[in-house]
């Protein structure tokens, strides 16, 4: 555990000056006061759909996001000696591989919170709305990070792998497989799609805040987000493994990759 906290350290350290640090605060203020502006422009749309659509679009966004930001950073290690700091900063590689894992994940962490913080604090003191759903909020943002880990992990390892390409690639492709499964053709495939589980799981939550739901269909959404929840965890949990497993025998990535 002391290793793992100092490699963390050690992964700020590296990021704290870069761009990829600011990104992390700049796309967040910019969308969250793009929002804010669009809110107080339509004010005939019903207050709960304005927030649907914020958090669908955060859902959308992410992919392609984590997509860049895994590149930038393995294209970092890769700059800084052909990924030997990455390889043997610690004793066990897989400390170093969670560490970095863990310090995107953070990273997003921070990033979701300010997107979701500045929308909440802009609508409560400018825009003076008295109904404001703080509890959908905090469900959203959990959904999110737990809907998200699994592409963390995927993107990293095309990265290393196959290089910033094609981890922007894959961002891309996941952002439009995440806008189609929002239509009625993700109805029955979507929790077997990671790409999908980000926007599907703030609808689902944020069906509870609609007047319109019946009380009979909150069995079926319990059920479907249970259902979704278990396919995620053992979805990630795996992948987790996987990606540390390879990551113990990877020498580094050749030309021919």
């Amino acid at each position: 555990m002391l290793s793992l906290f100092r490699a963390l350290r050690a992964d700020f350290q590296k990021l704290k000056h870069t761009q990829i640090f600011w990104i992390h605060i700049v796309i967040p203020i910019i969308g969250a006061f793009f929002f804010l502006v669009c809110y107080n422009l339509f004010n005939k749309v019903e207050t709960i759909e304005k927030h649907v659509l914020y958090f669908e679009l955060l859902g959308m966004m992410f992919p392609l996001l984590i997509g860049i930001i895994c590149g930038m950073v393995v294209s970092q290690e890769e700059q800084a000696g052909q990924f030997q700091v990455l390889l043997g900063s610690t004793k066990s590689r897989s400390i170093s591989c969670l560490s970095k894992l863990l310090t995107l994940i953070l990273m997003g962490m921070f990033s979701l919170f300010l997107a979701l913080g500045i929308v909440l604090f802009g609508l409560k003191l400018f825009l003076h709305v008295s109904n404001i759903p703080y509890l959908l909020y905090f469900q959203v943002f959990g959904w999110l990070i737990f809907s998200n880990i699994f592409i963390y992990i995927l993107s990293f390892f095309v990265s290393l792998k196959f290089g910033k390409g094609a981890s922007i690639f894959l961002g891309i492709a996941g952002m439009l497989i995440a806008a189609l499964m929002l239509t009625g053709l993700g109805d029955r495939c979507w929790m077997y799609l990671p790409w999908a589980w980000g926007v599907r799981f703030c609808d689902y939550a944020t069906l509870y805040f609609m007047p319109a739901v019946m009380h009979k269909e909150i069995p079926y959404l319990l059920y479907s987000i249970r259902k979704a929840s278990c396919i995620t965890g053992a979805y990630t949990l795996g992948i987790l493994i996987l990606q540390l497993l390879w990551f113990e025998f990877w020498e580094g990535r050749k030309c021919d990759e």
